[in-house]
């Protein structure tokens, strides 16, 4: 875009574009083939000098009284710039503009208090003022169309989305709608949407969110300075279609479950290397079996098995999961494996990497891991049981009756050790971030009475140790059940153990 003004450079100033340091950067350049010229006719290059000394004025008073008399001036036999109609709209929309941002100013002024002379009494709406005189510029002049697009995020746009994100957060609801829908006037950008999308999540009208979010998706594009923004609305979509696709039946039930599915799936290639990776996987196989279409649940876990090496711990455990409730045994136990190797202190990874090893009568494997399982959770039930599952498939399959007798009493001997732990323990919990971690113990007393000092230690890929933090139970009686939440923090956390309770 060439602007032309009596004052020369001084006019690339209206230009600049005031956004958000969030917002979609501006298209560089502009282009040399939309020319608005300020200058002709006559009464117009007097109106662009007013134009300057109004942007310029720091006196409100000064600046009203030039804006005034400006629109005066351009409301006043507009059939003078019938010539120059690009130009007019120009200085039109720019007196309208700086209105609109004038400190105080009502949005839906009376006509007269602006200096317009025309129908005085009613009323102007200096934001669908402007978007008039931008849609008038394209029309007289097309090739300024995409110029005056990027214009469109001016600072009235700025001022109108900035009100319609604080008016969500407030939860002011209506006054969001309604400045979403005026910054949408300007510029139809992932903002606004993304406002709306709030609003009617809100308002439990969960297609119209989902509508919304999409369009914040679409409009958001590859544009990185939108990526959170793209992220989460992804993220909102494939969950509340999921959400509603519970609630729902029959065919319709089915194919929200699709769309959930394909969501989360461009959730997690849209962003492979979240935290929340893990968890979206869960989500996608879940929604395949509201779908009916478990015959697809290996494409959840594909890359997994492919990539071993590239996953982390925790999600080859969530395929792990996802392929034995597919039925694919083998799978589970090639994933819970890998998972393994990848964190050989995850208590989540052994318990399931040995219940798998159970589940394919290999019992002699199952020792090892149940071993590192007992040496992290030394108090619960499940894990020494594993040696007495364990014990008792080596027994059936022994030849010699002393054989025989030495894995019964094996048996005998794992399942008394786990019926007679004076505290039962069950991981409730364990959130790890990049410099801090909350294990939570869910413990249930077993014997007569106890007291506890629980102490948990916090390591590294390694497993050497990063931290460690201790919890009083208070006084337990038989049958109580009490959590325990232990806090740590230390950079790279990745795994835990708790030191055995007596």
């Amino acid at each position: 875009m060439r602007l032309t003004f009596i004052a020369g450079a001084a006019a690339a100033a209206s230009l600049t574009t005031a956004v958000p340091a969030t917002a979609v950067a501006q298209p560089g350049g502009v282009s040399a083939s939309c020319n608005i010229d300020v200058n002709q006719p006559k009464e117009l290059a007097m109106l662009s000098l007013s134009y300057q000394q109004a942007k310029s004025s720091q006196n409100a008073e000064q600046r009203k009284k030039l804006l005034a008399t400006m629109a005066k001036e351009l409301d006043t036999k507009p059939e003078r710039y019938a010539k120059n109609l690009t130009g007019y709209h120009f200085m039109l929309s720019e007196v309208y503009k700086m209105w609109a941002l004038e400190p105080g100013q009502s949005a839906v002024p009376v006509r007269s208090s602006i200096g317009l002379v025309s129908n005085p009494t009613e009323t102007i709406d200096l934001v669908t003022a402007v978007d008039a005189a931008y849609k008038a510029i394209v029309a007289a002049s097309p090739a300024c169309e995409a110029d005056i697009k990027a214009q469109r995020q001016n600072e009235l746009w700025l001022a109108q989305t900035q009100a319609a994100l604080t008016a969500s957060s407030a939860g002011k609801l209506d006054s969001a709608e309604y400045y979403a829908k005026r910054s949408m006037l300007l510029s139809d950008g992932p903002y606004a949407h993304y406002v709306l999308a709030n609003v009617s999540n809100l308002k439990n009208d969960k297609k119209a969110a989902i509508m919304h979010w999409r369009h914040v998706i679409e409009r958001a594009g590859s544009d990185t300075s939108y990526r959170d923004l793209k992220s989460g609305s992804m993220y909102y979509v494939a969950m509340t279609q999921l959400e509603l696709a519970g609630s729902a039946q029959g065919a319709d039930q089915v194919a929200l479950a699709k769309d959930a599915a394909g969501s989360f799936k461009a959730l997690i290639a849209n962003a492979p290397d979240s935290p929340d990776v893990p968890n979206h996987y869960n989500n996608w196989a879940e929604a395949l079996t509201l779908s009916k279409d478990t015959a697809s649940m290996g494409q959840v876990y594909a890359e997994m098995l492919a990539n071993p090496d590239k996953q982390s711990d925790m999600t080859l455990a969530v395929g792990g999961v996802i392929a034995t409730r597919a039925n694919k045994s083998d799978d589970a136990l090639k994933l819970f494996e890998a998972s393994v190797k990848k964190n050989p202190n995850s208590r989540d990874g052994l318990r399931n990497f040995a219940a798998s090893l159970y589940g394919k009568d290999r019992f002699k494997d199952m020792f090892e891991p149940s071993r590192k399982l007992v040496a992290l959770d030394p108090n619960n039930y499940d894990a020494w049981m594993f040696f007495a599952y364990a014990s008792q498939g080596m027994g059936k399959s022994a030849k010699l009756p002393a054989e025989k007798k030495a894995w019964t009493d094996s048996l005998v001997k794992y399942q008394t050790y786990a019926e007679n732990l004076p505290v039962k323990v069950e991981v409730a919990g364990f959130s790890r971030g990049a410099e801090q971690a909350t294990l939570t113990l869910a413990l249930e007393q077993v014997a007569a009475t106890g007291s506890y000092t629980v102490t948990a230690e916090f390591l590294d890929e390694a497993g050497t140790l990063v931290a460690s933090a201790t919890a009083e139970t208070g006084a337990l009686k038989k049958g109580d059940r009490k959590n325990v939440e232990l806090k740590a923090t230390g950079q790279k956390i990745y795994a835990y153990r708790y030191k055995p309770i007596k």
